[in-house]
């Protein structure tokens, strides 16, 4: 494995470009087994480096696809940043012909004028590079003068070792050295920390790593991923490559600081620091250790001068009022909480970061939300609201994501409608980070697949395709209903976000609404009754086999348990006791009927699924408003068309509904007109 790391450096060093060769591209069923293998940690950077590409379209292209791909020439809108060639080599090989609306405004300041940067855009805008490419391109300058000025690199970099020899450049590289033979300072200080990332969830620390390292590929440049979930001895291997870019959430990064690890202990001499999502990370009672991390970084004033601040969100300007236990609980002080603005609440972040004159870039709409995105809702029961989420399954398959409020509701779902076959996979705070990193994979993936998600899935994440983003649950924020549907319509796509919405929702969702200016409500999304109608009968059923299964688990639990505890107790059971004999029997017997039952439902569940929605002979036409017999699809249909066939029918016939209420007034104008004044006419009866 090693062997295999020497022989890379070795071609770098000969001024050869390395290239991996292709692999043959594995079956989904082999591959389950090895997804993100990096992320429970790696012995070397060469293992580590085969998901570099691994997310959406930031895909490295081989040399021989060059035909049909873009070349460096055909980057006009590129040029003018003076972005470094092998930057602009790898733009090119992404596919990204010009940059986006935030990429446009930023990297000038960002990379001529190397100022602070405060940028709000919608989910999906191109932030991740609108940091990245600054950072990078920094980064390769500042080594570039380390390499003309070599006194100014053993001053800065490089810690002298007593009784140690000078070593040359043949040197192995420090992840090659057993803890053993690392030396304490002389090969790790020759690697500098240039620049940390901060995410808020581990997902995003991932992906925007993945991002960077899209970029970086024609570079020698560094970046590891740092956060919780996984050994603290795999990152601490990771850490011991010296990367020169470390990307990281902020919980793991101080405990790994507090622990003393080397590497990030360089962190007060960082060049370039960048927060992701910053509105989340800098709220209230979340993040502790991100507000110490600033205070060490900001001690210094010399030093925090120098450093390039990158701050950026989709909700950056975006203010929402307070929850009601909030107002409720401040009615009876007298000190009034002054309301917060989007120029105070820049303010505030300006204070904490310790960023001075900064150039703010806010080019989210009033709205929030993506031009290319359809909103709309659903109004249903609490007990209707998984009757409506199958109906969409089925109705309009596709990529779908559906967040929900807590942990319980997303297992609740998730079993749910697996029962129903829909193959859906859970993502929450609580399940083992592999198994959120492999999920997030398969979901990647299906076409059709469907991820039931917490709002650990909300921010930053760009998995692409998202089709239909489904709020099972009112948001609690309207940051949170902005990035929960910022999933989807990401860059130029279309997509669509549907709001299940019950009687005891409406408060929130009108807060909601009143937070993005929205002056009328969302449109209902169009429901054919009778398919409704037909999904009912199993959902009912599903729900009776997943509640029967949970009793059935918790009794066998319990069960297992007394046994357990009788082992353990090494008590025997004299055969005088027959009265607790008799009804231990009778639970165990009572158990195996349950059991039986179950098995019977799941049975009956499984014929239901196999069988088409509605059966032969069945009539499937139904009459329309117009008087027509129109025959309704199961299946295939674009939700996005759907609902704007239905946004401009509603537009129509209100026109129409005005047009009649106009005409409607101008009738008795008319009728009083023909009336002689003063004169009452009566119609003979009959005519």
């Amino acid at each position: 494995m090693f062997g295999k790391s020497k022989k890379k450096r070795k071609a770098v060093d000969n001024g050869e470009e390395y290239r991996k060769p292709k692999k043959k591209v594995k079956k989904f069923h082999e591959e389950k087994e090895s997804i993100r293998e990096d992320f429970g940690g790696f012995s070397s950077e060469e293992e580590e480096e085969e998901n570099a590409g691994s997310v959406g379209r930031f895909v490295k292209i081989s040399e021989d696809q060059e035909d049909g791909f873009l070349k460096v020439e055909d980057l006009d809108e590129w040029h003018s940043f003076g972005l470094k060639e092998p930057l602009m080599q790898a733009i090119a090989e992404n596919g990204f012909r010009k940059p986006t609306e935030i990429q446009s405004l930023t990297l000038p300041a960002a990379l001529m004028g190397r100022r602070d940067i405060l940028g709000a855009a919608e989910t999906g805008s191109g932030k991740t590079l609108a940091f990245g490419l600054p950072i990078l391109n920094g980064i390769l300058e500042l080594k570039e003068r380390e390499v003309d000025d070599p006194g100014v690199k053993l001053r800065k970099n490089v810690k002298i070792v007593r009784g140690r020899k000078d070593r040359d450049n043949l040197t192995p590289p420090p992840e090659e050295l057993s803890d053993e033979e690392q030396p304490s300072g002389s090969t790790e200080a020759l690697r500098k920390l240039y620049a940390l990332i901060l995410t808020p969830t581990r997902e995003l620390a991932v992906q925007v790593r993945d991002h960077i390292k899209a970029v970086a590929v024609h570079t020698e440049i560094r970046v590891v991923a740092i956060f919780g979930g996984l050994a603290l001895v795999k990152q601490e291997r990771l850490l011991r490559q010296c990367p020169e870019i470390v990307v990281a959430t902020p919980g793991r990064f101080w405990e790994l600081l507090k622990e003393g690890n080397a590497h990030l202990s360089k962190v007060d001499d960082i060049n370039f620091l960048a927060i992701d999502e910053t509105d989340r990370m800098m709220e209230k009672g979340h993040f502790e250790e991100l507000t110490l991390l600033l205070d060490r970084l900001n001690r210094n004033v010399e030093k925090k001068a120098q450093r390039q601040n990158f701050v950026f969100s989709a909700t950056l300007t975006l203010v929402h009022d307070l929850p009601d236990y909030l107002k409720f609980k401040n009615l009876g002080r007298k000190k009034k909480a002054q309301k917060i603005t989007p120029e105070k609440k820049l303010e505030g972040l300006i204070e904490i970061l310790g960023i001075s004159q900064p150039k703010i870039v806010d080019i989210t709409k009033e709205s929030g939300t993506a031009e290319q995105l359809t909103e709309c809702r659903i109004v249903c029961s609490l007990t209707e609201k998984d009757y409506y989420l199958y109906y969409f399954l089925q109705c309009h398959p596709g990529r779908t994501i559906v967040f929900c409020n807590s942990i319980d509701c997303v297992r609740r779902l998730a079993h749910l409608f697996n029962l129903l076959q829909c193959r859906a996979l859970p993502l929450h705070a609580s399940m083992a980070q592999k198994q959120r990193l492999k999920n997030l994979d398969r979901f990647r993936t299906d076409p059709t697949g469907l991820l039931i998600a917490t709002d650990v899935a909300a921010r930053g994440l760009d998995i692409p395709n998202v089709q239909h983003v489904i709020h099972y649950q009112v948001p609690r924020t309207s940051e949170n209903y902005v990035h929960r549907s910022g999933r989807t319509a990401r860059a130029s796509s279309e997509g669509i976000t549907i709001l299940l919405m019950e009687p005891g929702e409406v408060n929130s969702y009108s807060r909601l609404c009143r937070t993005l200016g929205r002056n009328e409500d969302l449109p209902i999304f169009p429901v054919t009754q009778r398919l409704l109608t037909a999904v009912k009968e199993r959902v009912i059923l599903a729900r009776e086999v997943d509640g029967m299964d949970l009793r059935e688990r918790r009794s066998a639990k319990e069960i297992g348990w007394q046994e357990k505890a009788a082992r353990e107790s090494e008590l025997l059971v004299s055969d005088s006791d027959s009265e607790a004999d008799d009804n231990q029997t009778d639970w165990k017997k009572a158990h195996a009927r349950d059991k039986k039952v179950l098995k019977e439902k799941h049975s009956q569940l499984t014929k239901l699924l196999a069988q088409p929605l509605f059966p032969k002979g069945y009539s499937y036409k139904y009459p329309t408003a117009a008087g027509r017999l129109e025959m309704p699809t199961m299946g295939g249909q674009n939700a996005i068309q759907v609902m704007k066939e239905a946004i401009q029918t509603g537009k129509e016939s209100s026109k129409v509904i005005k047009k009649a209420m106009k005409m409607k007034r101008k009738k008795p104008e008319k009728q009083k007109e023909k009336e002689a004044p003063g004169k009452f006419v009566r119609k003979p009866q009959g005519m």
